[in-house]
């Protein structure tokens, strides 16, 4: 006997896996974009100014690593704000309120006009789309299993629907049609 799985359980899991499925294709686009305009940012036509805001310390960080807060102003006028991870050389010789060169370059992330740009000199890694996308990878993963489990047993009920098992004769049931078969004889 197979476990009974309500319909709409199964349903809510196949629905649920169609909708992350999207969503992280979605992301994964939007991500692989990301790194290939952050590749092409060093580039004297996107060479710009920004404020340092804020300069810390990241906690519980090994090696240590440090970040900068800063701002720049964009083509329609308006300040975009943007936090780098940077290494100590850089980190040493900032202050708050000093002027630091930037490459930036503006784009649209899912829709929205936004901004990417890195302080000269920084190897760092930029911080991109990559934990979002990593969520939604174990996300799918999770309901691809989910799906395939429930699938299986949704298959194996119709199955066995369809094709029910034929219950073979035991020696009490011979016996009791011959007893009752002698009967109508009588």
């Amino acid at each position: 006997m197979t476990p009974r799985i309500s319909v709409w359980i199964s349903n809510s899991v196949f629905v649920s896996f169609f909708v992350i499925s999207i969503f992280y294709s979605l992301i994964y686009y939007e991500n692989s974009f990301l790194k290939e305009e952050s590749t092409s940012l060093i580039n004297e036509k996107n060479r710009s100014f920004a404020r340092v805001q804020e300069l810390s310390r990241i906690k519980n960080q090994f090696p240590i690593a440090y970040q900068c807060h800063y701002n720049f102003g964009l083509s329609d006028g308006s300040l975009y704000e943007s936090t780098e991870r940077i290494p100590y050389s850089i980190y040493k010789r900032l202050r708050l309120g000093d002027s630091i060169e930037i490459y930036k370059k503006e784009l649209r992330i899912l829709g929205k006009p936004t901004a990417i740009s890195r302080i000269m000199g920084n190897e760092e890694p930029l911080p991109l789309l990559e934990n979002l996308e990593k969520y939604f990878k174990f996300s799918f993963y999770y309901f691809l299993a989910l799906t395939a489990v429930f699938l299986t047993i949704r298959v194996s009920e119709l199955l066995l629907r369809t094709y029910p098992s034929r219950k073979k004769p035991n020696e009490t049931d011979v016996i009791v049609v011959s007893n009752s078969q002698d009967l109508h004889q009588k």
